[in-house]
């Protein structure tokens, strides 16, 4: 197979992929497509890990906010608020 080919491949997958994850986040999805991923149990795994993780991420953002001043500076100048 052509190089050129499965170059061209790969960046119109990941286009495809990083809309489609987009659309998701968003709420943008086709009506049934958003159903049938919802039900899907291996992806209500993920999204439950994903809110986890997310959680964690804020609550570390949070805490280093109250003990570094330098930080929360630096996010509020960056327009972060948390």
């Amino acid at each position: 197979m052509n190089r050129k080919f499965v170059k061209e491949n790969k960046q119109v997958v990941k286009e495809f992929l990083g809309s489609l994850l987009v659309k998701i986040i968003s709420g943008k999805l086709n009506k049934d497509l958003r159903k049938k991923i919802q039900n899907d149990p291996e992806f209500k795994a993920r999204q439950e890990t994903m809110k986890k993780l997310e959680k964690q991420m804020l609550d570390r953002i949070k805490h280093l906010q109250k003990t570094d001043p330098d930080f929360h500076k630096k996010l509020r100048k960056l327009g972060v608020d948390i």
